[in-house]
């Protein structure tokens, strides 16, 4: 298992998004994502972990991007 964790600042927060993916017998990835978000080492929001999968990085970092400006509204900070 391959593991990718990233950070991206939105709107003065980190939301971290750790990737891990597995590859089937044909050599096919998929990608699982889970998000959390911090501010400096606070955390405020606890890591969420998400029911989709991705078949490649690119899409499954835009994916948490996605999921943790959504958390970033949905907390009201």
């Amino acid at each position: 298992m391959t593991k990718h964790d990233i950070y991206d600042e939105i709107e003065g927060f980190q939301v971290w998004n750790y990737m891990d993916c597995d590859n089937d017998d044909e050599g096919w990835e998929t990608w699982r994502i889970n998000v959390e978000v911090k501010r400096g080492s606070e955390v405020v929001v606890p890591v969420v972990a998400c029911d989709r999968t991705y078949v490649d990085r690119g899409l499954a970092q835009v994916a948490g991007r996605e999921v943790g400006a959504r958390l970033i509204a949905g907390a009201g900070l």
